[in-house]
């Protein structure tokens, strides 16, 4: 049995093969593409939720390992699994703030148990999938995509003056630092040209952190004391637990990563002038969701498609998916790395802070813009959306209103991101009941398309 296949000819273009030196090259540029959002989750998971340097630096090495199985198991395809297509996947920030609250309240081995959990469940629902994305409708996705970069951004700007607990703060050097990461980004994506542009927020980061260095911000002693190379353990942090709450949590918040897939599929075609066909959509969820179940067992969390790496394809005009298996061998490798996780690790806080401060705004923006592509004059849209976001916002920062409540209740209703979900998911079907809209389509864009993903060249690709 082979993978769904695109027609020949279409196929053939992801098929190239370039010289060795050329794969190697853009691929390694894949790499430093998606590198800012592959540590940025796992670094804001520990934080956090607390756990130590050890443990901060193994979540990062599994999520670079994550991130270089999802992205093999899609551009090679086994059977049905996998879509032959060069796509990258990276860390989603969609489930972020579930996950936060499933350690807290429920411990790491519930965490990943939810995750594995979920994967399941979003595989099983391959076989009906257009009858479960049918409760997401653009309006639903959203007011969940902006919420979700409302709800991170003071996460973020606490890691910007120098995290939870932290002894200095707020304190000018860290603020100073901080907004100095966010300018210089904000700078480059402006003004930078090419690849300059493209890989603003890593140069930010690298930037930053070298200032941090300089100003004795990074702990050198741990980098020097890790080890070159070393296996990540599976089930860490003890045996997956599998609770009903954290695991219907996370299969909602999964379910907002395949619908931004569908919409980087969409992207894709764009790019490539390509079509990718109802089958091979399939094939792509079962890949993402049997990634996850890996994910989960390697301590690691799930993964999207990443914008950054649409817009590299579309500035190189390189369609190979051969190109996309080496950058998933690279990023597998640096998951073998341990010294490079702990230097990933020891990075500033306010640095961190800088950059998803960024990345949060883009988040926000992308939600924004997909409402905006809706007429909210039609199918009760100004209501639906006005009363979904003034919900979840509520929920998301007077949480204690709902503590009166039973334990389980009082967590799903504190938490802003399921009563966004949950509020607009039964607004919609109230008003405009369920409509199933083929998988073919741009069910949304979640995300996917920012100023670094360039308008499609179909002069240069198939028709």
């Amino acid at each position: 049995m082979t993978a769904t296949l695109a027609p020949a000819s279409e196929q053939a273009m992801f098929d190239e093969r370039l010289p060795v030196g050329r794969t190697l090259v853009i691929g390694f540029q894949h790499v430093l593409v998606m590198m800012p959002g592959t540590i940025a989750v796992p670094l804001i998971l520990a934080s956090a939720i607390g756990l130590n340097a050890a443990d901060t630096s193994l979540l990062v090495s599994a999520n670079f390992l994550a991130v270089g199985v999802t992205t093999m198991i899609h551009a090679l395809g086994f059977g049905h699994i996998g879509t032959r297509l060069p796509i990258i996947f990276g860390s989603s920030f969609a489930p972020l703030g579930p996950m936060i609250m499933i350690g807290k309240n429920y411990g790491m081995g519930a965490l990943f148990g939810a995750i594995i959990g979920s994967g399941v469940l979003i595989l099983a629902s391959t076989f009906f999938l257009e009858k479960v994305l049918a409760l997401f409708p653009k309006v639903v996705v959203g007011c969940f995509v902006t919420l979700i970069g409302v709800s991170l951004a003071p996460t973020a700007l606490t890691d910007l003056a120098g995290g939870f607990g932290s002894e200095s703060f707020g304190s000018p050097r860290n603020l100073a630092l901080g907004f100095g990461v966010l300018i210089t980004i904000v700078l480059l994506e402006r003004f930078g040209r090419g690849m300059v542009s493209v890989l603003a927020l890593l140069i930010g980061m690298i930037g930053g952190g070298l200032v941090g260095l300089a100003l004795g911000m990074v702990d050198t002693k741990a980098v020097a004391d890790a080890s070159w190379f070393a296996v990540v353990p599976p089930f860490h942090f003890g045996v997956p637990e599998f609770h009903p709450v954290p695991i219907l949590l996370m299969t909602l918040f999964c379910l907002m990563n395949v619908l931004q897939c569908i919409g980087g599929y969409s992207v894709l075609d764009d790019l490539t002038g390509s079509h990718t066909s109802r089958a091979k959509v399939v094939d792509g969820v079962r890949a993402q969701a049997v990634g996850q179940i890996f994910a989960g067992s390697f301590n690691s969390v799930a993964c999207t498609i990443f914008k950054e790496n649409l817009g590299l394809l579309g500035i190189t005009k390189v369609k190979s998916r051969w190109v996309i298996v080496t950058a998933a061998a690279m990023a597998l490798l640096l998951g073998f790395l341990p010294k490079i996780a702990t230097l990933l690790t020891a990075i500033p806080k306010p640095v961190v802070g800088g950059a998803t401060l960024y990345l949060f705004g883009v988040v926000t923006a992308a939600g924004l813009s997909i409402l905006s592509s809706l007429d909210f004059g039609k199918n009760h849209h100004f209501t639906i959306i006005g009363t979904s976001l003034a919900v979840g916002i509520g929920a998301e920062f007077v949480g204690d209103a709902f503590s009166q409540l039973p334990e389980t209740l009082s967590m799903l209703l504190s938490d802003g991101l399921f009563m966004v979900a949950f509020t607009a998911v039964t607004l919609n079907l109230l008003y405009n009941g369920v409509r199933t809209r083929p998988l073919e389509t741009d069910v949304s864009d979640a995300g996917t398309r920012s100023r670094h993903v360039p308008e499609p060249d179909h002069a240069s690709s198939p028709q």
